[in-house]
């Protein structure tokens, strides 16, 4: 239906971008199905479904640019690898399980369930490819009559011609679940008219599924929808299963999708791969604009999938830059090491990271940064960039900047001595302790809290969970270990302290560092649990580049 490229954008975060044929551009039924996908996409939350970055599906070409996923496709994995065991399949289970109650949370059904549309990335399962989800309303655009979906994949239901509900999505995840464990089609292979009559007729072979998923596969996989659990229920499920698994049992009170999301940043052990060629310096684009730079990729996509979260397999000439001499490339500002034995070993543990960053930062503390973030449920977000240092002042940073905030005029600022200043003559120093979100200048201290390489040694000082892959981490912390401008960036907008309004909230955090220690990315999460179930997350991320030994900011003369 379209061509996916390799998107970089100012910030350097990698995006997967489709670009749809100029032949279903026309057609008014293709641009209906088109739009519907990406309101789902954006209603949709959960931490394992695919992210949406952008779109516009009322362009002369529609486009739609997702999170770029480096891993494979779940059935591409089986195929290699054969079938998940031990914690892998577990937390792929759980994972899904959480993508999909969040997708029913948004009131929407995926419909379209099966191993290809389930991508295993290094940060756990995600969900993809939402073209022919539909409303829980029961509004359709498919003709009465007509099944949509891959044939060995299509539940008993719709088969039978009655309509298809969450219920649908319970019987594909256990499917999945089935596949991933065995490595074999839950129904065979066959013609789509004898696959339907298996899937209405035959049951699912599941003697191959470990002995704590089967009760609640076998239920899910019910010919009668009436007759399977719902999705929390299929969730609580699979996180209690895990949880006896690593003798954990015996928690009243929990919230299987944090618990899952925890255990994922603990135990999920694929490494996946990243095949793509990026560009080795992302462009400086104008204003609020995104992706100016793409490298064309050929892509496989369903016949009615519209989702860009696949696989970018560049061809060996599509790389955006001057040749390189090393097939590895390096993220920008990070010089190549010397030799493999010139690159020190990366940290293992979250006290080796903190002392690490902390001696790395005191030899080269001047870097340029790029930030994007903010609240959800509201306006209160910004982009930012500009030069920072390490501060000497105890808790503070010093920064020299422009914000671009949502509903406010680009401005520029300068933070040094823990003291805030419009970058202008004459300026006067303005304290940002009692900076409110109402306030133009809070976007500086927003940006402060969570952009700061403080803020980054404290994260990972205070944290919990802690997991490693090569030179990124991952791992989460209670909000009341935050301290400095973090702590003080979440007061401010919760209108308290983070002990008194939200105790049970937490951040969780992905850091990656270059061959000398070096933050080269930093995206915090900050999740907030909610009273009748599903969490507020609200998203961060810096990019940093050109790290050097000096560049001292001082205030405006």
């Amino acid at each position: 239906m379209g061509i996916v490229y390799a998107g970089v954008d100012a910030a350097g975060q990698r995006s997967a971008v489709k670009l749809i044929h100029q032949t279903h551009a026309s057609d008014r039924e293709f641009r209906d199905r088109f739009r519907r996908e990406v309101a789902m996409l954006r209603l949709v939350r959960g931490t394992c479904c695919v992210r949406i970055l952008d779109a516009d599906a009322e362009a002369e070409q529609p486009w739609l640019a997702t999170e770029y996923i480096a891993g494979r496709t779940l059935d591409d994995h089986v195929a290699r690898h054969g079938p998940l065991t031990g914690d892998d399949l577990f937390g792929l289970a759980a994972g899904l399980a959480e993508a999909v109650v969040a997708v029913h949370a948004a009131q929407v059904v995926h419909r379209d369930l099966k191993a290809s549309n389930v991508m295993l990335s290094p940060q756990g399962p995600r969900l993809v490819d939402f073209g022919i989800a539909r409303s829980l309303d029961g509004t359709s655009l498919t003709a009465t009559g007509l099944v949509v979906g891959s044939p060995a994949w299509v539940s008993p239901e719709e088969y039978a011609g009655g309509p298809t509900g969450s219920a649908a999505d319970v019987y594909g995840w256990a499917l999945v679940v089935v596949y991933a464990a065995t490595g074999r089609q839950p129904y065979g292979m066959a013609r789509p008219e004898v696959l339907a009559l298996r899937v209405m007729n035959e049951p699912v072979d599941t003697s191959m599924v470990p002995a704590a998923l089967r009760p609640v596969i076998d239920a899910a996989l019910a010919k009668a929808p009436g007759a399977r659990p719902a999705m929390d229920e299929v969730l609580a499920a699979v996180a209690g299963a895990w949880r006896e698994r690593h003798g954990e049992a015996g928690i009243v009170t929990w919230d299987p999708a944090a618990d899952v999301t925890t255990r994922l940043n603990r135990v999920w052990s694929y490494q996946g791969q990243d095949m793509a060629q990026w560009p080795s310096q992302p462009p400086a684009p104008p204003r609020r604009s995104k992706f100016r730079r793409f490298s064309p990729v050929v892509a496989t996509v369903a016949a009615l999938g519209c989702t860009a979260g696949v696989l970018l397999n560049l061809p060996s000439d599509a790389t955006a830059g001057p040749a390189r001499p090393s097939a590895t490339p390096t993220a920008p500002g990070v010089s190549a090491p010397a030799s493999p034995s010139a690159t020190p070993a990366a940290p293992r543990t979250a006290a080796e990271l903190a002392a690490a960053l902390d001696l790395a930062l005191s030899v080269m503390p001047a870097a340029e940064f790029s930030f994007d973030g903010g609240f959800t449920q509201s306006a209160a977000g910004a982009k930012a960039s500009g030069r920072l240092v390490s501060g000497d002042v105890p808790d503070y940073d010093d920064f020299e900047m422009t914000v671009d905030a949502e509903e406010e005029d680009p401005a520029r600022y300068v933070i040094t001595g823990g003291e805030l200043y419009l970058d202008r003559p004459g300026a006067p120093a303005m304290d940002m302790s009692d900076k409110r979100p109402e306030d133009a200048t809070w976007y500086a201290l927003m940006v402060a809290g969570m952009a700061g390489p403080y803020t980054v040694q404290q994260v990972v000082h205070n944290s919990e969970n802690f997991h490693q892959a090569g030179r990124t981490y991952i791992g989460n912390l209670p909000a009341t270990k935050t301290n400095g401008p973090l702590r003080s960036l979440l007061a401010s907008w919760l209108g308290t302290d983070v002990s008194g309004a939200t105790s049970s909230s937490y951040l969780s955090y992905r850091l990656t560092i270059d061959e000398r220690n070096r933050p080269t990315k930093f995206s915090l999460t900050w999740k907030v649990p909610l009273d009748g179930g599903g969490t507020y997350a609200s998203e961060f991320t810096t990019s940093y580049r050109g790290w050097a030994e000096d560049g001292e900011i001082s205030k405006p003369s």
